[in-house]
């Protein structure tokens, strides 16, 4: 009877959790949101857009992400593509990344493959820090160093009349007066890819990538950084077993 009172219980908590906590990730106003959650399809959007993301190259899904599954990136021409058009004013970008390569590519907005055709809103490294770049704006770096093989998430916001505001795990690392991008032909996402990168492709892990159609908060950053790490039902699966191994 113990046993059976705690299960109910258990199917409540997670079934309430899941249900609060994807309420609240639902409720950004995503232009898509990659979670690689799913071992089947790991680029599926999971906003309500349907602009699923392809894992190309040398990219590979993998379980052990920043919440549930991740994409690891071989540094060579793994990439994530997602074919879309996203705006240029008020937006705000994020992803989670792990790596010890302070030289490389994260992610940028393009016209062509590769960046055939025009490039634009990079995040990238250089000597570990990141940096970023909205054309027709100069690039311009923080002090905050990722490179340390570590989980980060990395964040930037564009908002009309303010500028360029970026954040690295929630805290805010620096400005910039340019608030918008002028590269309104573009019509593909890659993340794991700079071409301002020292080496264009990411070498590492990235997790929980989005592009919203809104200027973020710090408030807000500090949701987007707090996904749903995998389904309800994964959550059943994973409460039932703690319950079955401790009694």
């Amino acid at each position: 009877m113990k046993n059976f009172m705690l299960v109910l219980l258990a199917l409540g908590l997670v079934m309430t959790f899941g249900v609060v906590v994807q309420a609240k990730v639902t409720a950004l106003p995503h232009v898509f949101n990659l979670s690689f959650n799913n071992q089947g399809n790991p680029g599926k959007d999971s906003s309500e857009n349907g602009n699923n993301g392809e894992l190309k190259g040398g990219a590979k899904w993998v379980a052990n992400g920043y919440s549930g599954g991740a994409v690891q990136l071989d540094g060579g021409d793994g990439h994530v593509e997602v074919v879309v058009d996203v705006p240029e004013k008020n937006f705000t970008m994020g992803v989670w990344v792990k790596t010890d390569d302070g030289e490389v590519g994260i992610y940028s907005v393009l016209d062509g493959v590769a960046g055939a055709g025009g490039h634009d809103r990079h995040f990238f490294l250089s000597g570990g820090k990141i940096n970023f770049r909205t054309w027709k704006g100069p690039a311009w770096a923080t002090d905050r160093n990722v490179a340390d093989g570590k989980w980060h998430h990395i964040a930037l916001v564009a908002k009309d009349g303010a500028g360029q505001t970026a954040y690295v795990d929630g805290d805010k690392v620096g400005t910039h007066a340019y608030d918008h991008s002028d590269f309104d032909w573009q019509k593909r996402v890659w993340v794991g890819f700079s071409n301002d990168a020292a080496v264009d492709y990411f070498e590492g892990v990235i997790d929980e990538v989005a592009y919203l159609d809104v200027p973020l908060t710090k408030k807000e950053i500090g949701a987007l950084m707090k996904p749903l790490a995998v389904e309800a039902g994964d959550k059943l699966v994973a409460v039932w077993s703690n319950i079955k191994t401790d009694y």
